[in-house]
């Protein structure tokens, strides 16, 4: 069958995908981010789409023709901009779905989430509304909604726990830790829409993609935490009101894993009932391995190990890297010495207005930077810009205030760790 894959570039699309090709179906990649997902799939057409922009069914009916099923991958736990959201989750696939019915395709396959009935985030709402509408449509349609999805490598939820498994001495657990999870792994939750698509259900129908094993946070972590290879740490527990105060300073950090969306999602059991994974189990002729089982499959590499460890090291790098410009922005300006700042400028052969012009629009420049870092804006050309002005600050200070570099407190020569800071942010930088 020819299968349209939307959100082909994601932790579970590109699993799909994966699978898809290796059952022998042509499949078509719509994404947004055209490069990266060619890189995945070189020998697979990939095509354009972006769901916050396309809402109309016009969109969507050029790229669905001779296409036999779709599968939506497409989700986004938490944007600042709710229009955004609902653009995503239910505008652009209600086109799509609209034009899946003007286009005579067999089949959708909706990636859902297990509680969005229950809860109240925009996420679990918009998701809601638009599986809503794909059943009330005239086409044979199947909605998956898994628990949480965990497998080779990892992002989002699944990122968070791995770090939170791999803290020396200590390993945090959010409240008592008693939230309940039915993990499924990611490649079961793909051989299961292969299953799906091979002998689609009678009817459209609503799956709760749950394994067999019903677990709570603090077996998942020590699950995780022994697979990664870390000794025993011991439990320590947090008020949960801390960690919604942390989730609401994660809202304002671009593409944090740690938002008020994955806490109150995190908050909420993630389980369904017995009667519903037989259900599941039926439907898809075979039973998902355990969570155990799932975990083990492969062995923790240094690379996990290294991720796992580096999760919450990241914000602290982009945090203190934003920290430096900002803070020395402000000393520039308002809380160092001006006269000292103009005599420093002297020896540099600047005098009068220039420095003047010279001192404020340096702090301008710095604070800019910081400010960039902060919100996460263009991560690479910032990065090369830090590199920049802090290698010229360094050659003309070098030249000029050779004395600097002899200082006790190592203004300079500080540069150098800084440089290197930078380039781990860089490396540091993508989730993909």
């Amino acid at each position: 069958m020819k299968i349209l894959v939307t959100g082909a570039g994601g932790f579970i699309g590109a699993q799909i995908v994966t699978d898809l090709l290796a059952a022998g179906h042509e499949v078509v990649c719509c994404a947004r981010n055209i490069a990266y997902t060619q890189h995945l799939f070189p020998t697979v057409k990939v095509i354009a789409c972006d769901f916050k922009k396309d809402v109309q069914v016009a969109d969507w009916l050029p790229r669905l023709e001779q296409i036999d099923v779709v599968i939506n991958c497409v989700g986004i736990l938490y944007h600042p901009n709710k229009k955004i959201i609902w653009a995503t989750h239910y505008d652009a696939p209600k086109a799509l779905f609209d034009a899946c019915v003007q286009s005579h395709v067999k089949q959708v396959i909706q990636i859902s989430a297990l509680g969005v009935e229950q809860s109240e985030v925009e996420y679990a709402k918009s998701k809601k509304a638009a599986d809503d509408y794909l059943l009330s449509l005239p086409l044979q349609a199947v909605i998956l909604r898994p628990s949480l999805v965990y497998g080779r490598g990892s992002y989002g939820g699944t990122s968070l726990f791995r770090g939170l498994a791999s803290l020396p001495w200590l390993m945090p657990i959010p409240g008592k830790g008693e939230q309940q999870f039915q993990p499924i792994h990611m490649e079961d939750l793909a051989k299961a829409i292969v299953k799906l698509i091979a002998n689609p259900p009678e009817e459209s129908q609503v799956l709760n993609a749950a394994g067999p094993e019903l677990l709570n946070l603090k077996q998942v972590l020590r699950t995780l935490r022994s697979w990664l290879s870390f000794p025993k740490a011991k439990l320590f527990f947090i008020p949960l009101w801390l960690i919604k105060l942390g989730s609401r300073f994660g809202d304002l950090i671009p593409y944090s894993s740690l938002n008020s969306t994955s806490f109150k999602m995190m908050m909420q059991n993630n389980i369904t009932s017995n009667v519903e994974v037989e259900k599941f189990h039926a439907a898809i002729g075979f039973v998902p391995r355990s969570f155990s089982q799932g975990v083990y499959t492969q062995p923790a590499t240094v690379q996990d190990r290294w991720h796992a460890r580096l999760f919450f090291v990241k914000p602290l790098v982009q945090l203190s890297l934003a920290f430096v410009w900002i803070w020395t922005a402000l000393c520039s300006a308002f809380f160092y010495s001006a006269a000292k700042s103009y005599q420093l400028l002297a020896e540099f052969g600047i005098s009068g207005v220039w420095q003047h012009l010279l001192l404020y629009s340096a702090s301008l420049v710095d604070f800019l930077i910081g400010l960039a870092i902060l919100v996460g804006f263009q991560a690479k050309k910032i990065g090369l810009l830090q590199i920049i002005v802090i290698v010229i600050y360094t050659v003309l200070i070098s030249w000029r205030l050779p004395g600097f570099w002899l200082e006790p407190f190592a203004p300079i020569a500080k540069n150098i760790p800084i440089l290197v800071l930078i380039l781990i942010w860089l490396s540091l930088e993508s989730d993909r």
